[in-house]
This record gives C-alpha cells, sequence and structure tokens, in this order.
C-alpha cells in the first residue's frame, strides 16, 4: 500500500500528463517525423510532471508529520516542529534532488532520500540525472525561454513513469524511515 500522497496526488496528478500524452497520439498526421503544432503537448506534461512531484513532496512530508504527532503527553515539541515544517512548505518550490534530500532530513530525520532512487536499470545517480533533467526542462518551459525546449514525445510519455517510479522509492525510505527508526506503527503497509 503506498500513502495517501502517493495515491490520491501523485498518481492522480500524473494522470494528467498521461491524457496529453493520449491527446498527442490521437493528434499525430500518421506520417514519419516530428509531429508540428503537437509540441506544446510535450512541453505541458513535463511541467504537469513536476508539478506532481512538487505536490507529493510537500503531502507526503505533512501525512509524516501527522503520523509523528504524539497520542499523548505534551505536543510542544512536535507542534513547534510541526509549524517550522510548514513553512519550509509554504516555500518549496523547486522539487530537485537536493532539496527534497534537505527537506526530509529536516522534516523527518532521513539521512539522504536520494539512496532509495533505485530500481531496476536506474541507479540512484541516473534517477537524480534524469530528474535534473526534468527540472532544467521545466524551468525553461516555466520561465519562458525562447526558442522554446524541443521536448520529444518519447521523453515526455515516459516521464510520468519515472515520476512515479521515483515516488514509490520514496514512499518505501520514508516509510523505513518511520517504522524502523523512529519506531512508529506502519502508516501504510507495504
Amino acid at each position: 500500500m503506498s500513502s495517501n500522497a502517493f495515491a490520491v496526488h501523485l498518481d492522480e496528478l500524473l494522470k494528467d500528463a498521461e491524457e496529453l500524452d493520449d491527446a498527442h497520439t490521437r493528434l499525430r498526421t500518421g506520417n514519419p517525423g516530428r509531429q508540428f503544432g503537437l509540441a506544446s503537448l510535450n512541453r505541458a506534461a513535463v511541467v504537469l510532471c513536476v508539478s506532481a512531484w512538487e505536490s507529493y513532496i510537500e503531502e507526503l512530508i505533512r501525512e509524516s508529520l501527522l503520523v509523528m504527532r504524539p497520542t499523548t503527553g505534551a505536543m510542544g515539541v512536535w507542534s513547534t516542529h510541526f509549524a517550522s515544517m510548514s513553512g519550509h512548505l509554504g516555500r518549496f518550490n523547486t522539487p530537485n534532488a537536493e532539496n527534497v534530500r534537505t527537506l526530509l532530513h529536516d522534516a523527518l530525520g532521513l539521512q539522504d532520500v536520494r539512496n532509495s532512487w533505485a530500481w531496476r536499470n536506474c541507479t540512484s545517480q541516473q534517477a537524480i540525472q534524469r530528474l535534473g533533467a526534468a527540472m532544467r526542462q521545466r524551468h525553461e518551459i516555466a520561465h519562458g525561454v525562447n526558442p522554446r525546449p524541443v521536448v520529444h514525445n518519447h521523453y515526455s510519455s515516459q516521464l510520468p513513469d519515472f515520476i512515479r517510479r521515483l515516488g514509490r522509492a520514496t514512499d518505501n525510505a520514508v516509510r523505513h524511515q518511520l517504522v524502523t527508526i523512529l519506531g512508529i506503527a506502519n502508516p501504510w503497509p507495504a
């Protein structure tokens, strides 16, 4: 089972990017090569994927902090930490690898989430590089770089799956931190 942040925010928001890819497929001319007039769909998919990733990280931290809330006793330390992290989340707008690492470390004490970003045919370093590439493209698109960045459909159609895998790996690392390191009952069973 995944976190609510994964199921409700990441997975649902990534469906918008997948719908853009479906639209791209339906609008193709049938001729080989670049499909002119469809590039904006690919760029929009990149923006949506990064937006979904950012939303997921923010919600994952909120969800994790809430399960860390003491059931009895003084709430002072937790309340202060929750308020502080809520302020950080309000200013969080660049979900690159380093910022995500820092935020998860500060919020949950997780040493380096990036070490968990590995799966079949993708090392941690490759995942960090791929996230960095998506962040750079999103930055160029969102800030109106001209000429517009070229985003190939092959890339934009695979980006939701990459972000989803990154989310699963992050979910697993956070679950491990909460359960194994902090001794909290499993908030979302595996």
